[in-house]
Order: structure tokens, then sequence, then C-alpha cells
């Protein structure tokens, strides 16, 4: 009877181990092929790794974040393990932006400052980032999630404009300038074509706070940006100076003369 039921519950424990080791067979398998192909590709890396080395890190990821994980590390080799390691809690979010974006994902994930901004601003960013690289980076580390948006408005000549103009110091003429961005954002390249002929003038506090107070009106032609200064001018009093700056030269030689010739007229 005993015999019996040892035989019974062996049969039992093959029944049960049986299957799972075949599975564990297999994702062991994928995870020694990936680990190889890592390896071919990306060599031992910084810390030395070996085949056996890759291969229990991607273990440890795929039972940390599942499957999804490998063809990122795949492709992405030791700088893959990084980002998942600085991502900390976000990784995930740079899992699934890999499988949403494939291989072009790789020039944000691999970079820190792009990885930064990324787990900083979300996908929006990453979009902006490869949408317009080496523009919207410095543009986002700068002035944060409105310039994601506003880049994510533009043409690429006017995102580079946006760049441009904000190295000359427009985003911070005033404490009101960075509120350009979302004006850009709304209404994309019209707002970014007026504000890039009109960009000397928006440092202007005035001009700017007038501009900000209604830009649809502006961007569309309906309102003249200059004509609340230019109404509010005393014009008397600058055609006053002009004439004063200009004539100058002639008054102060009209009094040399005058003095001169007093002068002669005394030693007489």
């Amino acid at each position: 009877m005993k015999l019996r039921q040892t035989l019974a519950l062996m049969l039992l424990m093959l029944g049960i181990l049986g299957p799972y080791e075949v599975t564990a067979g297999i994702a062991g398998t994928a995870l020694r092929d990936a680990a190889e192909a890592i390896f071919k590709k990306f060599g031992r890396g910084a810390a030395g790794e070996t085949v056996e080395q890759i291969g229990d890190a991607l273990g440890k990821a795929t039972a940390r974040y599942g499957d999804a994980a490998i063809p990122l590390l795949r492709n992405s080799g030791h700088a893959g393990f990084k980002a998942l390691e600085t991502a900390g809690e976000k990784a995930p979010d740079v899992i699934k932006l890999y499988t949403r974006k494939g291989d072009e994902a790789l020039w944000v994930i691999s970079e820190p400052k792009r990885l930064a901004i990324f787990i900083k601003h979300g996908d929006s960013a990453a979009d902006a980032l490869m949408k317009y690289p080496g523009i919207a980076d410095d543009l986002i580390e700068r002035f944060g999630s409105n310039a994601v948006g506003a880049v994510s408005s533009l043409t690429r000549q006017n995102a580079q404009h946006l760049a441009i103009a904000a190295e000359e110091g427009l985003l911070k003429a005033s404490a009101k300038s960075p509120e350009l961005l979302p004006v850009i954002r709304q209404y994309g390249d019209q707002a970014m074509d007026f504000i890039w002929k009109n960009k000397g003038a928006l440092t202007v506090a005035a001009v700017l706070g007038t501009f900000l107070a209604d830009p649809q009106a502006y961007i569309s032609g309906a309102k003249d940006l200059f004509a609340p200064v230019m109404s509010g001018t005393n014009w008397t009093l600058i055609i006053v100076g002009i004439l004063v700056i200009a004539f100058l030269p002639f008054i102060a030689r009209t009094i040399l003369r005058t003095r001169k010739a007093i002068k002669a007229e005394q030693t007489r």
C-alpha cells in the first residue's frame, strides 16, 4: 500500500514539474541567446561581464519587468541595463517607449541627458527629442514642459528659430518672457513666424505685455503690435529733441563765432 502511495506521489510530482522544466528550458534558451547576442554586439561592457553574467542580469530584468525587457536589452546592450537602473520606478516606461518606437528610441534611452529629460517629462518629450534631435534637447532642459509643447507644434525651421531666439535671450528678457512658449504651443508656426519677425521688440517688457494680453489678434494681423506704443509717445518732444541734436553743431559754431566777435570788438 505504501509503495503504491509513493509511486502515485512521484507520478504526481513528475506531472507538475515536467511542464515547468520544459518552460524553464525554453526561457533559459531565450535568455542565453539574448546574452550571447549582447556579448557579441557590445562586448564585455565597462564592468567586464561574461556571457553568463549578462545572462544573469537578463534573468533578473525579465523577472522584474517581464519578457518585454529582452528586445530592449538585446538591442541596447549595457546602456539599456544602465538606463533601466537609472530610471528606477520609471523603468517600465523606458521599456514601453522602446516597444512603441523601436530602435529609434535607443537615441533617447542610451544617452543620460536625454534619458533624464524623458524620465522627467514623459513620452511627449521623447517624441520631441526624436523629432528634432539637437534642437529640442537644450530647450526642454532649460524651459521644461512648456518647451516640449512648443517644439512639438513647430516645423523644423521654426524649431530652429525658437532655439536661436532662446539662445539670444528672448525667453529670459523679462519675468513674463517664458509665457511666449504656451503661445507657441497653442498657435504653432503662425505664432513663431510672428515672434521671429518681432523678436527684438518682444524683449521690451511693455511690448511683450501687450502681445501676451491678446496674442491671437497680433498673430492674425488684426492688431498692430506697435500701435499702443506709438499712440502713447510724445512725438512733439521727440521731434524737437531730434532737431536740437541735428542742429547742435551749427548752434555751437554760431555761438563760438559770436563770442569771438564780441572779444574782437572789446579789444579795439
